[in-house]
């Protein structure tokens, strides 16, 4: 059984400029971002790189439509390196477009996702701490057309490099910065519990768990503190996308999907909606499996009793960001079917990787409790 495997290689800068010299940015490069990323920070050091900004073509997670337009926009464009600097949905978006080759609608894709091939090195710089993207090889659109988010899987998604530049961290708006770090922590819950974990990933796992939870302890307490923990929390991002990217994802990620493509629900934010009632169900249904370690670890980090792991957490995560029912996003009654159908047919991969089997009857109960 094959242990781990990291593909991309990683670097360390404290600025984005001393990036910039390091890689030799020039004109032959297409960096993607956001111009709200762009003109505060990377412009600044005068880089003459093409730039594409991602906002021009629409809002949000990225979408079919979105990319679609991205794909004809850089259609006549010429440029060897990608460098995607940005959040989840810029380096989601950069992957699609590094092997995109010629196609110009990227639910093709889809179709052949065993022939996809690279046609440029992407480097991927993160300026969020949860998605972890900038060492795995999957890309999540939202297939309007399916009306659900779905991932695109390759090896050749993987990117050449991961840049990690704390200095982007200390910039984040709050809330950007607990949704997109509460992701991450729940990368590294579900690659842990996951049945694909090894002893290599759980080390990953873990590592990202005590960071992440160690720092919201601070940030709990004063959220300026955010500021001097970005590194700690960009590398538990890292970890936890390290982890999740060879061991998987399960349920949780999995319900989170369909919420997300309906209501435009933040990847984070939708994966939080289902951490705690998922977790509580494992406990309860297998309390002497992985679950029992993954609450040493967090009893640990949080100095929680013996049994009140999973309340500690829930308690703590209520500091950095309130939780709010499904209902609040515009969710109905009539959607809860929906949802689970939804779940079942689109979402097998990683329901695959849940720690315990579920059924259809479970994530219908899963989502009915968290509607109200």
């Amino acid at each position: 059984m094959k242990q781990i495997q990291i593909v991309p290689q990683i670097y360390s800068f404290e600025n984005f400029g001393e990036f910039v010299r390091d890689f030799q940015l020039d004109n032959t490069d297409l960096i993607i971002t956001n111009e709200y990323i762009y003109n505060p920070v990377i412009a600044g050091y005068g880089v003459s790189c093409q730039v594409l900004f991602q906002e021009k073509y629409g809002e949000g997670e990225p979408s079919d439509t979105m990319i679609n337009a991205i794909l004809e926009q850089l259609e006549p464009k010429r440029y060897n390196r990608i460098i995607a600097v940005g959040g989840g949905t810029i380096i989601d978006i950069a992957k699609v477009i590094a092997v995109s080759g010629q196609t110009k609608d990227v639910n093709s894709l889809y179709e052949n996702m065993d022939a996809l091939k690279a046609q440029h090195e992407l480097i991927v710089v993160p300026t969020t701490c949860g998605t972890g993207s900038e060492v795995t090889n999957i890309a999540i659109v939202n297939r309007q057309k399916l009306g659900t988010k779905q991932g695109l899987v390759s090896e050749e998604m993987y990117p050449r490099k991961a840049v990690l530049i704390p200095e982007f961290i200390a910039t984040l708006p709050y809330k950007v910065f607990a949704t997109s770090s509460i992701d991450a922590l729940i990368h590294a819950m579900e690659s842990y519990l996951s049945p694909l974990a090894t002893d290599y990933t759980k080390l990953f796992s873990i590592a990202a768990i005590e960071a992440i939870l160690d720092g919201y302890c601070k940030v709990a307490e004063d959220k300026s503190a955010i500021g001097s923990l970005g590194g700690q929390f960009l590398k538990a991002s890292n970890y936890a996308g390290i982890a999740f990217g060879n061991a998987g994802c399960g349920t949780i990620h999995a319900m989170s999907y369909a919420l997300g493509g309906k209501y435009h629900v933040a990847h984070g934010e939708s994966n939080y909606q289902f951490m705690m009632p998922v977790l509580e169900l494992y406990k309860e249904r297998k309390p002497e499996g992985a679950i029992k370690d993954l609450e040493t670890v967090v009893g640990r980090v949080l100095s929680a009793e013996k049994g009140q792991e999973l309340q500690k957490l829930k308690e703590l995560l209520e500091k950095i960001l309130p939780h709010k029912p499904m209902k609040e996003y515009g969710a109905v009654p009539e959607d809860i079917p929906l949802f689970t159908d939804s779940t079942i047919l689109n979402q097998q991969r990683l329901l695959g990787r849940s720690y315990i089997p579920l059924t259809r009857e479970d994530v219908q109960y899963l989502f009915s409790g968290c509607l109200a």
